[in-house]
């Protein structure tokens, strides 16, 4: 029994997976560079939680409206606009350390800079995918992207950690300045959307018709849940990268380059998870990924708190698990989302999950200065736990509610066949292209 093969990837994913890994290695050296800079001039933990506030208020800020700019505009033009503004500001950042600036004001400074350009490069380099690469080929294409996005943090935790031990934290800043160009370059010889993609191809007009169909029967995606079990991994993100750092220099009375292996091993169990994603797919709903990724990371977290070397054996397990949740959720969150509103929909998400993020490592960060840093996995723990189980609850009953609302329609249709002017396969047929523009089954 023959199968038909899936698309080949087109030019635009070939040249958007290195991209992304060349980005993701130099953010990985910068936001270890600079937490460290800043960690060592203040030692607390809430000092790494005002740099990442710094990070995250832009993109708060501004991820709406880029967002929308991004599905006005060519998002290729924007997403390269952004690599140069942040390739700027990440060598200006070793210039004034050289000029003799103050490193943890430096630190709150760039980041702040690369945070605005960062809060445009996130609506529009989805929105593009969205735009470049077939349907058919987003559940690939995710999963390659985190492979891309893991080893490029697993070589900057490699890399950044040690070095900074060697030659300091400057010349890795150089070296982030050079990835942005790299990554510019990259989308540049993406090329401009070929004149064939226009608003008026069959492709673009059958999803349009489908979603007609899909407001006529009152059934629309449920974005809004779909972006809050999205928005778990910014928590995770936000909040993990500044326990992370306390819990093995402080906690476990280590050093810069232990924090490197730790980030390494995390990046190689997330090199097996993209994998793994790859493979189970198709044969498991995103939904049920989803929620069993991300209640076995919660277990796996609690467990890294105990000593060094239990860190070292659990974190590639615990990122295996991560990283399947957020790729299904990923998935599922841009496959349901319209290809003209895709920009606002990742920027309102990137919006509200940093803001999320930036409230829990606050929290968080208060409650690990008063206590200790196990509480603050303890946290993060439960809170990964409650937010999935609910959201993943919430959109399996609109699984249901669709499939009734389908179910009913269905049989009106074959009921009033007789008394409606189309033929009877022509209904079953906007029926079921009304259905499909609806992921119940993500």
């Amino acid at each position: 029994m023959s199968t038909i093969a899936p698309p080949r990837p087109n030019r635009a994913e070939r040249l958007l997976i290195p991209a992304t890994f060349i980005t993701n290695l130099g953010n990985g050296i910068q936001l270890t560079a600079a937490s460290y800079l800043v960690f060592t001039e203040a030692n607390t933990m809430l000092a790494v939680s005002w740099l990442m506030i710094a990070v995250t208020i832009p993109q708060v800020a501004l991820s709406l409206f880029f967002g929308k700019l991004a599905d006005r505009f060519d998002r290729r033009t924007l997403a390269m606009v952004s690599d140069l503004a942040s390739a700027a500001a990440a060598i200006g950042l070793p210039v004034w350390l050289a000029l003799g600036g103050n490193p943890s004001t430096v630190s709150y400074v760039a980041s702040f800079v690369l945070s605005i350009s960062a809060a445009l490069f996130f609506p529009a380099s989805n929105a593009l995918i969205k735009e470049r690469i077939p349907e058919s080929r987003l559940a690939q294409f995710n999963g390659n992207a985190e492979i891309a996005i893991q080893g490029g943090t697993l070589a900057s935790a490699a890399l950044g950690g040690w070095v900074i031990v060697w030659v300091g934290t400057t010349s890795l800043f150089y070296f982030n300045a050079i990835t942005f160009l790299v990554s510019a370059a990259l989308l540049f010889f993406i090329g401009r959307r070929p004149a064939g993609e226009g608003a008026g191809t069959p492709e673009t007009v059958a999803k349009a018709a489908a979603a007609a169909a899909a407001r006529l029967t009152g059934s629309r995606p449920p974005l809004a849940r779909l972006a809050v079990l999205y928005i778990i991994g910014n928590i995770v993100i936000i909040v993990g990268n500044s326990i992370m750092l306390v819990l093995v220099i402080e906690g476990f009375k280590s050093n810069a380059g232990y924090l490197g292996i730790v980030d390494a091993l995390f990046g190689i169990g997330a090199l097996f998870a993209a994998w793994a994603f790859k493979k189970i797919s198709s044969k498991a709903t995103v939904l049920k990924t989803a929620l069993i990724g991300y209640l076995a990371f919660a277990v796996l977290l609690s467990l890294e708190s105990v000593h060094l070397y239990a860190m070292m054996a659990v974190i590639p397990f615990a990122a295996i698990a991560f990283c399947v949740a957020r790729i299904s959720a990923r998935t599922a969150l841009m496959s349901a989302a319209p290809e003209e509103k895709t920009g606002f929909v990742f920027g309102a998400t990137n919006a509200f999950g940093l803001a999320a993020g930036t409230t829990a490592v606050v929290l968080i960060s208060l409650l690990v200065d008063s206590t200790n840093v196990k509480n603050g996995f303890y946290a993060l723990s439960a809170l990964v736990v409650v937010i999935a189980t609910i959201t993943v609850i919430s959109l399996s009953k609109h699984d249901r509610e669709v499939a009734a609302a389908a179910a009913a329609e269905k049989s009106e249709a074959v009921a009033g066949a007789a008394e409606v002017t189309e033929p009877a396969a022509e209904v079953t047929e906007r029926a079921a292209e009304a259905r499909e523009s609806v992921p119940a089954k993500v």
